[in-house]
């Protein structure tokens, strides 16, 4: 009979080991949500910056098509199609004859932080 109960006691786990095992899943389970955590703010803060660039350049290639250039500033926003987005663009005369500097500035919210991009230019007035 000694036999019997000293066999049932190495059988199964006991509550140390289970609380143990539980432990060491949940902190891989939670170390593997931090990463795809990261990994979202990551791809959605890429997403801010890529929108942005395209949106500079667009504002940028639309004002220089305008034909001649004048000192001054101007803003505005992109529409529903990217109502987080807003731009300012700034026209300056530079030191030489003929020539502008063009900024273009392109600024969203992300997690309730304001970002911006800015792009710079040189543009020969054409007139």
């Amino acid at each position: 009979m000694m036999m019997h109960q000293s066999r049932r006691r190495s059988e199964g786990y006991s509550l140390v080991e289970m609380i143990a095992a539980l432990t060491i899943f949940s902190l891989g389970v939670l170390g593997t949500m931090e990463v795809f955590t990261t990994c979202l703010r990551s791809t959605s803060s890429s997403l801010g910056y890529t929108q942005a660039v395209f949106l500079a350049q667009q504002v940028l290639e639309e004002t220089i098509a305008e034909g001649t250039l004048y000192p001054g500033d101007d803003s505005g926003d992109f529409g529903d199609d990217y109502p987080q987005h807003s731009w300012t663009c700034e026209i300056e005369e530079t030191d030489q004859t003929g020539l502008m500097e063009v900024r273009v500035a392109v600024t969203w919210t992300e997690r309730g932080r304001e970002k911006e991009y800015a792009l710079t230019t040189l543009v020969a007035d054409r007139s």
